[in-house]
C-alpha cells in the first residue's frame, strides 16, 4: 500500500527574483504531474536546533516514495535542478520523510 511522503528542502537563493522565473514558474506544472502538492515555501523558515541553513525553505507531499522519486528522476525536472543547483543557489539539501509513526523499540 502507497504511504504518503514528504520532502523537505532547504536552499540559498542567490536571486528570488532570477528563482521565481526561472525555476519556480515551470516547477509547479512538473510537481502536479507527480500529484505532488507544495504545502509551504517561505523565507521566514526557522531552524530550532542544530546550525541554520540558506534562505528558503520549502516542504512538499507526494502520495507515495515512488511518485516522490518519479518526480526527481524525471526528464522533464532534470534541467531545472541542473538550472537551481549550478546557477540559482549555493547549495541545499533535501529530505525524504515517510509520511508514518516509526516504532520506537
Amino acid at each position: 500500500m502507497a504511504s504518503t511522503v514528504y520532502i523537505f528542502g532547504q536552499m540559498a537563493v542567490k536571486s528570488y527574483e532570477d528563482y521565481f522565473t526561472q525555476y519556480g514558474s515551470p516547477f509547479l506544472p512538473i510537481l502536479e504531474k507527480f500529484q505532488g502538492t507544495l504545502l509551504a515555501a517561505t523565507i521566514n523558515g526557522r531552524t530550532l536546533e542544530g546550525e541554520p541553513f540558506g534562505n528558503w525553505t520549502v516542504l512538499m507531499q507526494f502520495p507515495s516514495k515512488e511518485m516522490a522519486y518519479g518526480f526527481v528522476t524525471s526528464e522533464e525536472y532534470a534541467p531545472l535542478m541542473e538550472l537551481r543547483v549550478n546557477q540559482l543557489t549555493d547549495g541545499a539539501h533535501a529530505v525524504l520523510i515517510p509520511g508514518e509513526l516509526a516504532a520506537m523499540e
